[in-house]
């Protein structure tokens, strides 16, 4: 008779336990679904703004959801659509002065800068020709920029990922010697890996740390050899870290300076996201 009013309560409970979880299950997965449909809306309601050529607020509409959605796959799911409309050219004509300006980066300044500014001025929220502006003003200064004048980057990082673009720009500073850009599958590269891995080459010499420096730079060299800055490196840790003679050192430079000459554009394309590329030791 016990054992049949105990297993009577235990049904009860269970019972009692479903009927109370179920609302909040229930609850749960709609609240998730209303969220993935408000996303979808949101994404609707910036493509049509985009086709409007009102692509301030395309990136607008994005970064409000972004601000007030939960759930991290969602927020994820935002910004990398924000960062592909941002990326977006409005026009044909605007991308071919984009691709222009990026193509004359190392051969001409100055109509790489014209040609970038045209296409600001048809599309001032690009993200490809605000980056490319940051990367000729780095380049051209060869110090670090204005704090507003990187600030346009900041939402685009705010995931947790490094902004590369910042600290780009910023490598004079003194704080740059306290970051660590390979965490993680270090012996994995990519070509997402490719600029944290040259930032961690600069700042490992900036801390004098030669063997981490070298060991980044073979990582860097199995992957991409044909990166002209290898030569640059190469030499400049061999000379920081012994007692090279100068001449040696002369010849390396000479070396480096002749391939950069000779430096196709698809190889300079290639690695457009190190700012300094064909610029070390000039």
């Amino acid at each position: 008779m016990n054992f049949k009013i105990n297993t009577f309560q235990k049904a009860a409970a269970l019972t009692a336990a479903f009927c109370f979880l179920c609302p909040m299950i229930m609850s749960a997965g709609t609240a998730r679904a209303n969220a993935e449909g408000s996303l979808e809306i949101v994404k609707k309601k910036a493509v049509n703004l985009l086709m409007q050529s009102q692509k301030k607020q395309a990136i607008a509409v994005l970064s409000e959801y972004i601000s007030t959605a939960s759930g991290k796959s969602l927020i994820k799911e935002a910004q990398d659509y924000r960062l592909k409309i941002a990326k977006n050219f409005l026009t044909k004509e605007t991308q071919e002065f984009y691709e222009t300006s990026l193509n004359l980066t190392i051969e001409n300044p100055k109509a790489s800068k014209k040609n970038n500014e045209e296409c600001l001025n048809k599309d001032p929220e690009n993200l490809e020709c605000l980056i490319q502006k940051a990367r000729l003003l780095c380049r051209e200064r060869k110090s670090p920029l204005k704090p507003e004048e990187l600030e346009v980057f900041a939402k685009y990082f705010e995931s947790g990922e490094i902004n590369w673009v910042k600290l780009s720009c910023e490598k004079n500073l003194e704080n740059f010697k306290t970051y660590s850009f390979l965490k993680k599958d270090f012996n994995k590269m990519n070509e997402n890996k490719l600029i944290l891995a040259i930032l961690e080459v600069e700042r490992a010499l900036a801390v004098k740390n030669f063997s981490k420096a070298k060991e980044v730079l073979s990582l860097i060299e199995s992957e991409s050899a044909d990166w002209p800055d290898l030569l640059f490196f190469k030499n400049k840790i061999n000379a920081e870290s012994t007692e090279n003679k100068s001449v040696a050192a002369s010849d390396s430079l000479n070396q480096y300076k002749n391939k950069c000459k000779n430096l196709s554009k698809s190889v300079a394309r290639k690695y457009k996201y190190d700012f300094d590329l064909c610029l070390r030791g000039l």
